[in-house]
């Protein structure tokens, strides 16, 4: 019976990892199932110059999907490297097109049905054509209308992966002294980012945080109120038009009474990127905890376990 109980949590929680991931406006890896390592990719401006990659990650392997306004369910399927080139379906061919928006240039991404990730990607002008990859070379990459075979599915691979966590920002132990303990603390709060690479695009970028962060949300019940702190925090950020604002350091002082144990503990989503140099931590908000026991009460439950 216990066995049986597993296997069906383990269910559900794919079923909802599936259902939660955000497709609008965020950008993907897109991988093959039968050829594994193959990753869709644009390796120039003209029409054929489209198909898959199987070695170094590149930016021009990743893929926003921008929503239609009208045909819910329906995106356009947009280079990050060739940002005005978007996949279509023309006349049967896959290729990427960089003029006026016509309807072959958009696709559905319709679920394999084993809850395993995969999709297949449909047409939304030929209903019936599917993205598949015949053959292990690049280009080998069709439309297809015919039965449905593994080659045509596609697992999105998301740009960044949102980890949620509480970091212990400072910690004394008073509670064997009698008198009070004054301590300079720099806390900072915003983006930081791990690198001071230049980012190509700050708004696909933005995109790509707010979904991944979204997702995240929905998968894990953090609570009202933090969700509406890691948005806040996320928006003033991105207000700035200069990356290196993004985050900002200031030093605290903090006074420990005696007798006390007393620490401060901060909220932290980690942003772990496909691209190493993308990754970066939001930090939020911080709350003192004070305990004349070596444990603290968390009433509030703002202390947040590390979740994947």
């Amino acid at each position: 019976m216990m066995s049986l109980l597993l296997v069906l949590l383990t269910t559900l929680v794919l079923q909802i990892k599936a259902s939660e991931e955000v497709l609008d406006n965020n950008q993907f890896l897109i991988y093959n199932k039968v050829y594994h390592k193959a990753r869709l990719a644009q390796w120039g401006t003209g029409g054929d110059e489209v198909g898959t990659y199987e070695h170094a990650l590149y930016p021009d392997q990743l893929w926003t999907l921008e929503p239609h306004p009208s045909r819910k369910g329906c995106y356009y399927i947009v280079n990050e490297v060739h940002s005005q080139h978007r996949i279509a379906d023309w006349k049967h061919n896959f290729v990427v097109y960089d003029g006026p928006h016509y309807n072959d240039q958009l696709f559905r991404f319709v679920p394999s049905g084993k809850n395993d990730g995969f999709f297949y990607i449909y047409s939304c002008h030929y209903t019936n054509d599917r993205v598949a990859k015949y053959g292990v070379g690049d280009d080998e990459m069709s439309m297809y209308s015919g039965p449905k075979y593994p080659d045509q599915l596609w697992k999105l691979v998301p740009r960044f992966k949102a980890n949620f966590f509480t970091d212990e920002v400072f910690h004394f132990d008073n509670r064997q002294g009698s008198n009070p303990i004054t301590r300079e603390v720099s806390v900072t709060t915003g983006i930081k980012r791990s690198t001071t690479s230049t980012i190509r695009s700050k708004t696909t970028f933005k995109h790509s945080i707010e979904a991944s962060l979204s997702g995240a949300i929905k998968m894990f019940d953090v609570g009202v109120t933090t969700t509406t702190e890691f948005s806040a925090e996320l928006e003033t950020s991105f207000s700035e038009t200069n990356e290196q604002s993004w985050s900002k350091t200031e030093k605290i002082t903090f006074i420990i009474p005696p007798g006390k144990n007393f620490k401060v503990m901060q909220h932290v989503v980690d942003f772990e990127g496909k691209f190493s140099s993308d990754s970066c931590s939001l930090l939020t908000a911080i709350k003192i905890f004070e305990s004349t026991e070596a444990y603290f009460d968390d009433p509030d439950d703002f202390i947040i376990s590390y979740s994947q």
